[in-house]
């Protein structure tokens, strides 16, 4: 007997929110059926305030009194807390658009940290819709790349 791909226990025709971002730009398109034709949604991130680099200086360094060693701080610099105060901000968004338009699923496409920060920031009803994710910055990435990408991802979970 031969077994479908996991896009069986998926909703076939129910409608993805694709998101693919980096830590300072993001993109959505809709699927409407599974490994249908993505449209880009420009309009749904009207709201979205475009990534700011934080203020201040980076991390210092503190030294021992005695001796001669260093250590850095671990508080982040100002152009990491710039993009995870963004990507927080996305996931905001994407609740919002989420709960407007019903979608069924998610798929996040972004690099490795900036696909961490997203997945920490996701609250439970989102993180319940993430069926795929992809770590790979595709952010410039034409929409057909995007689908092809994306139809890969899911055939590599399942």
């Amino acid at each position: 007997m031969v077994r479908p791909l996991k896009e069986a226990s998926m909703n076939v025709d129910g409608r993805t929110l694709v998101v693919v971002a980096d830590g300072r730009k993001a993109r959505v398109f809709e699927e409407a059926r599974l490994g249908g034709p993505l449209h880009e949604r420009a309009e749904w991130l009207a709201e979205l305030p475009e990534f700011e680099q934080g203020g201040g200086t980076s991390p210092g360094r503190v030294f021992d009194r005695m001796g001669h060693a260093s250590h850095g701080v671990t508080s982040e610099s100002p152009n990491d807390k710039g993009e995870r105060e963004f990507l927080v901000g996305l996931v905001g968004q994407l609740d919002r658009i989420v709960q407007k338009h019903g979608f069924d699923d998610l798929a996040l496409i972004a690099p490795p940290r900036a696909l961490g920060v997203l997945r920490e920031a996701l609250p439970k009803g989102l993180e319940r819709k993430l069926k795929t994710s992809d770590p790979h910055d595709r952010v410039a990435a034409r929409a057909e790349e995007i689908a092809e990408a994306l139809h890969a991802a899911r055939r590599k979970s399942a």
